[in-house]
């Protein structure tokens, strides 16, 4: 019964509830199905785990797919642009300068961290440059600013 709860989604308290033990009885139960590795016991767990992580999935792509017909692009391509948008100015100066890599150093460590967390600089700590990824959209940028 315990097993059949753990598979059901349910909690100690509403296992016991449909047991008519009480509560206490399930928790001893299942500490002592634990110390003993009840290879039943885990493999629900395991189980139970599978179910909330599809699930979780499974919400985050309904959020995604709703998000994509509305804005034609996905979440994580409209966070990019917005972190291109939002740095445009300090883009724009590494652009304009002679070497990439003085210009971003010059940056600060918080703005150079953002950076690269989203993608907007590559490279390794001392060959630093905008990524492929950035370079192919500020383009979009600079004819934004002359019109």
């Amino acid at each position: 019964m315990i097993l059949k709860g753990i598979s059901q989604d349910l909690n100690n308290l509403e296992i016991a509830t449909q047991m008519g033990v009480n509560r206490w009885i399930v928790m001893r139960d299942l500490r002592s199905m634990k110390f003993t590795k009840d290879p039943e016991l885990k493999q629900a767990y395991l189980d139970q785990e599978k179910r909330l992580v599809a699930s979780k999935l499974s919400m985050n792509n309904v959020r995604d797919d709703r998000f994509h017909h509305m804005t034609g692009m996905t979440i994580t391509e409209k966070n990019f642009e917005n972190m291109v948008n939002f740095y445009r100015p300090e883009l724009m100066k590494i652009l304009e300068s002679k070497d990439e890599y003085i210009a971003i150093t010059n940056l600060s460590k918080s703005v150079q961290r953002t950076l690269v967390h989203n993608e907007i600089i590559a490279g390794r700590k001392y060959r630093r440059q905008i990524s492929s990824k950035a370079r192919g959209y500020l383009p979009h940028i600079k004819l934004q600013l002359h019109t």
